[in-house]
Formats: structure tokens, sequence, C-alpha cells
């Protein structure tokens, strides 16, 4: 079910759905928790949280995508003032902090739904972001097809992600941010812009 066809009143109850999800993956961990434990923490039963979602997975992976698509929402509104290759610094910068906020998810889904999730993530991510190459919002590898481009980027990102949420102590999300804009431009990173 895409958010766009749902009404206010459904959307504030998907939404409980996800919070309950998040707070108990928190608490507990993916594996700990079944449908029944999340729709009493929505304070709904089963019969309701079917209507939205078909299993605590799928409320898993629409909570990533509202995420990401909330997350990108606000990251195109912050920067597109910004020329390059500072929009893309501050970018990434929103990328890395948004991450660190949500860093007890990602670190208690169990292992064998990220696998499955790794892929899907991608290829969603890869998506989103070669709309806006398309678009002109962001310029990184001139001479570098989108589609190529858009791979390279988020299966770097990912990746970096993936390693920083098993080693904290890389720094917090505007250290990682300068790295990842070395990286990509191979040059300093700009000051950052409050």
């Amino acid at each position: 079910m895409t958010e766009q066809l749902l009404s206010r009143r459904q959307q504030k109850t998907r939404l409980m759905f996800m919070n309950a999800l998040v707070r108990l993956i928190v608490e507990k961990g993916l594996d700990q928790i079944t449908v029944t434990d999340i729709a009493n923490e929505a304070n709904y039963g089963r019969w309701a949280f079917y209507q939205y979602f078909e299993s605590k997975e799928d409320v898993a992976w629409a909570t990533f995508i509202h995420w990401m698509t909330q997350l990108d929402t606000q990251l195109i509104e912050s920067v597109q003032q910004l020329d390059s290759p500072q929009r893309e610094y501050q970018s990434w910068r929103m990328i890395f902090q948004a991450f660190h906020h949500q860093r007890e998810f990602f670190t208690k889904l169990d292992s064998v739904m990220v696998s499955k999730w790794r892929q899907r993530a991608k290829e969603f991510l890869v998506r989103q972001f070669l709309q806006h190459l398309y678009a002109g919002r962001f310029a990184l590898m001139p001479g570098v097809r989108p589609e190529i481009a858009a791979r390279l980027y988020v299966a770097a990102i990912m990746e970096l992600l993936d390693y920083w949420s098993h080693h904290p102590e890389l720094g917090d999300a505007d250290a990682l941010a300068d790295e990842f804009f070395v990286f990509i431009f191979n040059q300093p990173p700009p000051s950052p812009q409050k």
C-alpha cells in the first residue's frame, strides 16, 4: 500500500505500527518480536495490523522506505540553493547524521533480514539518486554515465554506513562526511554550513 493512496487516518495508523516496530526493535531486536507485539505496542489488534502489512519484515521495510523518502525530501529542500560541491557535502552530512540517529534500529535487525534487504535497498536508493542526477540536483563523477555514477555512489555509501555501524570509533557523522567527500572529490572538504 503506498502512502499517497491512503487517507490521513490510514497514514496515521500505518505510522503507529511503524513507530511501534522501531521501539520494539530497539528494545528487543527483530528476532524477538512478533506481529502481536507490534499490534499491542501500537494499541491495535492483529487484524488491524494485517490491513496494512503482511509481516513484521514488511513493516520494517515500509519504515525504511518512509525514512528514506522523508530524508530525501528534507535533504533536497536543505541543499538545493547550494552550489556543488558544497551541496553534495551538506547532503552527505545529513545522510550520516540521519543514519547515526537510526543506528540502533539498523544494528538490531537480524543479519538474515539485512542480507535480504541489501539488494532491495540498493536498487531503491539507486533509483532515488538517479532521479536527482537526471534532474541536475547533484554533480558527481563528470564524464561517467548517471546510471553508473548512481550505482557506484550508492554502493560506496552503503558500504561505508555498514562499516561505520560496526566501527563507531571511526568518528561522528561529520567526520565520515569529510572522508566521503575526500573519496569522491579528491580534495579537502569545504567548511560545513549550519
